[in-house]
């Protein structure tokens, strides 16, 4: 299962809260981005209680202040 993690964060504490993303489990690339978040972080899990693990992990780090996760779509043709 993948997950996008979209993520705001406080000015200034960009660079602290890239580090700390990197290091959870399940977060497989962090991409800081231009526009309304400063952040994606892409997770790779087996399941839904890995991906809200994961995402309680972001919500923890100091200088968080919103998140938006969407899930992958499998699509079978």
């Amino acid at each position: 299962m993948k997950g996008f993690i979209m993520i705001n964060v406080e000015p200034g504490t960009e660079k602290l809260v890239y580090d700390r993303l990197e290091k959870i489990k399940g977060i497989c690339e962090v991409v800081p981005v231009y526009g309304e978040r400063d952040f994606i972080a892409i997770a790779e899990v087996e399941g839904i209680s890995d991906l809200n693990r994961a995402v309680m992990n972001v919500r923890e780090i100091n200088g968080v202040t919103n998140t938006q996760t969407i899930l992958g779509m499998e699509l079978k043709f």
